[in-house]
């Protein structure tokens, strides 16, 4: 037995058949055919290069000062003497 084509079935149809065509890649020629066919540019990131960063050193500069005066304040603190006099 065969059913019959209504409206909305071969409606059904063509949307999944332009749906699958749009999921495998394949366009339709416009206006420009070279833009249609043209592949995909992907702009990636640039990769940071291997070493420490200018922001990392500058933070390990920032945070060796702060151990370094503490140390030395903790020092003057608790061992009267044991620093030289300034000026």
């Amino acid at each position: 037995m065969m059913a019959l084509v209504t409206s909305g079935d071969d409606a059904e149809r063509r949307l999944a058949e332009a749906l699958r065509a749009q999921a495998v890649g394949v366009q339709r020629p416009g206006p420009s055919v070279s833009q249609a066919y043209a592949p995909p540019r992907v702009r990636r990131a640039p990769t940071p290069e291997p070493g420490i960063t200018l922001r990392a050193a500058l933070l390990l500069a920032l945070l060796a000062g702060a151990v370094l005066g503490a140390v030395l304040a903790l020092m003057s603190f608790w061992l009267p003497g044991a620093l030289p006099p300034i000026g």
